[in-house]
């Protein structure tokens, strides 16, 4: 065997092995999940709630338990489809990486801004899972959902201002904090954060992310009763549709139940 072929055989299989180990890892990764999201619910439906939140809570190191808190938060909305047990989960988790990130302070500032990515992280999921714009198949939303979503949004936008990521999550940010703000009516302030959302996408060069506010822009005019929004959404739709990607037309798409859900 030449050498070349020798180092393209010991290449292959140490990637074989890589890729082995990874995918045993995440089969144990995901068994774990699965096995706290079916005690939690049990403890729920047998216990009380704060029993479940006491079982999460000795799960291990804060940053162990601030990532049960991430996946319940989703498999409870997409597995269980409850917005009431997703939104009391997300709270909790929160509660905890947010005392917990104060509390360790100055002793662990790297672990202390970890738990304040996994709040930032939850804060958006529980303001993104209670919007009603998604128009989600089997998904509930109440008024007092959307109470406690439009809060989450508010701390999304903080804690993204605290954590200082950059231009992108400013931009999700304030485009989540506008999308609430439409499902409550205040149509003036959910300009002014799509606005903000654009901005930040000019900044960081996100195509994309500029064309969607631009259409949240003009969506939220045309709500409020500023025709003058069609011509705006009308645009955004053009451009999207000559970029033509899966995420363009996405938005296209979204940007139409959107308008469904809030003109009646």
């Amino acid at each position: 065997m030449d050498a070349l072929k020798f180092r393209f055989s010991i290449f292959t299989i140490t990637i074989i092995v890589f890729l082995w180990g990874a995918s045993m890892g995440q089969q144990e990764e995901d068994s774990a999940r699965a096995e706290i999201f079916e005690n939690v619910k049990s403890l729920i439906e047998n216990q009380d709630f704060f029993r479940a939140v006491a079982f999460i809570q000795g799960l291990g190191e804060p940053d162990e338990v601030a990532k049960a808190y991430e996946n319940l938060v989703l498999d409870f909305y997409w597995k269980k489809k409850s917005v009431a047990d997703m939104s009391a989960f997300a709270r909790s988790g929160l509660q905890y990486c947010l005392t917990e990130a104060e509390a360790l302070g100055r002793d662990d500032p790297e672990l202390a801004k970890k738990l304040k990515v996994s709040a930032r992280r939850i804060s958006y999921n529980l303001a993104s899972f209670t919007w009603p714009g998604w128009d989600e198949k089997g998904i509930v939303i109440t008024a007092s959902d959307i109470a406690i979503g439009l809060d989450a949004a508010r701390l999304n936008v903080r804690l993204v201002d605290e954590l200082n990521e950059g231009d992108t999550p400013h931009s999700i940010a304030c485009w989540g904090l506008g999308a609430q703000l439409i499902a409550v009516q205040e149509y003036d302030k959910a300009l002014e954060e799509f606005k903000k959302s654009k901005e930040y996408a000019r900044n960081a060069a996100d195509e994309l992310s500029e064309l969607l506010a631009d259409g949240y822009i003009g969506i939220t005019m045309i709500i409020s009763g500023d025709e003058s929004g069609q011509d705006i959404l009308g645009e955004a739709i053009k451009r999207l549709n000559d970029i033509g990607s899966e995420d363009a037309l996405y938005f296209v798409e979204q940007f139409n139940t959107v308008m469904n859900v809030f003109i009646k």
